[in-house]
């Protein structure tokens, strides 16, 4: 049997840590103050007020009085009333219907005994005209 070679196991070399340069705090420049420059408010312009003329009083003028004159009564004219005529609607005339007369029942018993004796009348006329033929 064959033996296997070893490699020999080479140790790493440790690389050595470079040390990083610290690197130097910049000092912070002091800022000069700038001096600020005022603003200048710009003033408002007032209006002006116009002054009010002062109005002059004007003297009341003092009337004069009259002099009653004496007036003439005047006489004054009646106005004629004028009378309107009023329109007047012709009515028409109502005809009036006559009443029936109610028929009372005498009135009927009469009128049907005439009937009655008219008819026998007759009868008789003609009964005396046949005997005399």
């Amino acid at each position: 049997m064959y033996q296997k070679k070893t490699k020999k196991k080479t140790k790493k070399k440790k690389k050595k840590k470079t040390k990083k340069k610290k690197k130097k705090k910049k000092t912070k420049k002091k800022k000069t103050k700038k001096k600020k420059k005022k603003k200048t408010k710009k003033k408002k312009k007032k209006k002006k007020k116009k002054k009010k003329k002062k109005k002059t009083k004007k003297k009341k003028k003092t009337k004069k009085k009259k002099t009653k004159k004496n007036k003439k009564e005047k006489t004054k004219k009646k106005k004629k009333k004028t009378k309107k005529k009023k329109k007047t609607k012709k009515k028409k005339k109502k005809t009036k219907k006559k009443k029936k007369k109610k028929t009372t029942k005498k009135k009927i018993m009469k009128k049907t005994m005439k009937k009655k004796k008219k008819k026998t009348m007759k009868n008789k006329k003609t009964m005396e005209k046949k005997t005399m033929k």
